[in-house]
């Protein structure tokens, strides 16, 4: 047992769980905290900037670490993907000052955005060196190096908070002290990464970049249809009904994300092993399993949230949410399809399928993005509510259809080929 324990297939699987379970509610945590301890105007501040300064993360991570994940036979070197990093936090640093300067806000909401950027800048840019260890199949250091990192964040943000009533203070201090954290992890494993200490071979970035453009403009889409009912609730209603639709989008989020650590962490190397061997069949088996799996958990967890999801969150927060368990039934059962289509389109990225991937997104958030905003504006966190089916639903159903496709064709290629051998 104490060896089954130690192994590391199984400290894969525990540390990464435990990352997951510690940094996943973090912004959640964030609104809960500031709800209690300062004003629910604020805790919509603080959703409205992680809204706006995770569209921005996306922007940074590039959608590389898809790649970085699944790249056993080592394609790009290390020091290619860090270069690439490096270069996308300069680039995205410098668009966002643009977007605050174009919308005009004012001196705390700017405070807060820039403030919450940051840590999601550092968490970002470590992001590299953590996607190297789950490449390699040491994510057990992954999830230890992300759980002591957001615990550090999380902890200090709450004393803060609580001593102080100050949300620039508070976040300022927790930004600083996730820095020092993964700072001295890094540094700690400085010779699993050996030199970095070299010029930028602008051809293997260029080569990266336009491999994983198609990823990057999806992922973009997504992250904005994903996060845009906060921002057009901030824009057309009020940062107390931001805070409001946060507070009822967290179990599904959360719902989300939990799942996701576990099909796409120790998992995903498994997965993406069976394809390149040329089991087509195996492939196919595990991607069903997380459907089947997904679809699964969320039996019980829509029966969880319809007896005990408004009391529950009306006694964590601190605020009456009756008024919206319509609202929060609906949001939870769009956390389906939000968690089916990462994983259904899991396989376009493994199959290096990524323009396909692209257009999916393009043609459904063509249509989906703009009603969303028309519901919005005129039923405010009602219209908000529908987001996540009015995108995610079609979407997921496309996608599927488009994967079976390509691997029936995948696999009649393979077939005239053992044929013609």
């Amino acid at each position: 047992m104490i060896k089954r324990f130690l192994s590391p297939e199984f400290q894969n699987h525990l540390w990464i769980l435990i990352a997951t379970v510690i940094a996943a509610p973090f912004s959640a945590i964030m609104v809960l905290v500031t709800t209690r301890l300062i004003d629910l105007e604020t805790a919509g501040m603080m959703q409205y900037a992680n809204a706006v300064t995770f569209i921005f993360s996306v922007l940074i991570v590039f959608s590389v670490n898809s790649i970085q994940m699944v790249d056993v036979r080592e394609e790009y070197s290390f020091k290619t993907y860090l270069q690439t990093r490096t270069i996308t936090a300069a680039l995205t640093t410098v668009v966002l000052f643009a977007f605050i300067f174009v919308v005009g806000l004012d001196g705390k909401q700017m405070s807060v955005i820039l403030l919450y950027y940051f840590i999601f800048l550092i968490d970002t840019y470590a992001n590299v060196f953590a996607t190297d260890f789950h490449q390699k199949g040491k994510i057990r250091i992954m999830g230890r190096m992300r759980a002591s990192g957001f615990s550090l964040v999380l902890a200090s943000y709450v004393t803060l908070a609580y001593l102080t009533r100050d949300v620039v203070l508070s976040l300022l201090v927790a930004g600083v002290l996730l820095l020092f954290s993964y700072v001295i992890w890094i540094w700690f494993y400085r010779s699993h990464f050996g030199s970095i200490r070299t010029r930028f071979d602008f051809s293997k970035i260029k080569r990266l970049i336009v491999t994983v453009l198609p990823l990057i403009i999806l992922t973009f889409i997504a992250a904005f249809l994903a996060n845009a009912p906060s921002i057009y609730l901030g824009q057309f209603d009020s940062m107390e009904t931001v805070a409001i639709f946060a507070i009822i989008l967290t179990p599904g989020a959360l719902f989300q994300v939990l799942l996701h650590a576990l099909f796409f962490g120790a998992p995903l190397p498994q997965t993406s092993e069976a394809y390149a061997s040329g089991d087509l069949k195996r492939f196919l088996k595990r991607i069903h399993a997380l459907i089947l799996l997904t679809a699964a958990f969320t039996i019980p967890f829509l029966i969880i949230i319809y007896f005990l999801g408004v009391p529950l969150l009306s006694w964590l927060y601190n605020t009456d949410l009756s008024p919206y368990f319509r609202q929060l039934i609906f949001v939870s059962v769009g956390a389906l399809f939000l968690t089916l289509t990462p994983i259904i389109g899991l396989p376009f990225i493994i199959m290096r399928r990524q323009k396909v991937y692209m257009f999916s997104y393009i043609a459904v958030g063509a249509v989906a993005g703009p009603v969303v905003a028309v519901l919005v504006r005129l039923y405010g966190i009602s219209g908000a509510m529908l987001s996540n089916l009015i995108v995610f639903a079609p979407l997921s159903v496309v996608l599927y259809i488009i994967f079976r496709r390509a691997l029936r064709v995948e696999a009649q290629v393979q077939s005239a080929g053992v044929i013609s051998d």
